[in-house]
């Protein structure tokens, strides 16, 4: 059944938050694996002779390495749930 003219423009904003949903889970998703590429060569490429502040650094790549993947994860998922109810509406 095709949506109604109604229909399709009170999913105008679905659609549009759904295009900046896509848009920011690639740029989250993005700065998730670069920094998990810098955590890496922090980890591996340091000096024996490391720092307090240098394993604070190490620690600190981590941590918003996985906030960051564990952001990507949950706004993967807002993306998903904005198609879905797209679809319901007729509008793809």
């Amino acid at each position: 059944m095709p949506a109604s003219k109604s229909s399709v423009s009170a999913a105008e904003p679905l659609a549009d938050a759904l295009e900046k949903s896509e848009n920011v889970k690639e740029t989250v998703q993005g700065v998730a694996d670069d920094l998990a590429v810098v955590h890496a060569v922090l980890d591996k490429d340091v000096p024996k002779e490391r720092t307090d502040e240098l394993d604070r650094a190490v620690q600190r790549t981590n941590d918003l390495e996985k906030k960051l993947s564990k952001s990507a994860e949950v706004l993967e998922q807002v993306t998903d749930t904005l198609s879905e109810e797209l679809k319901k509406k007729g509008v793809s």
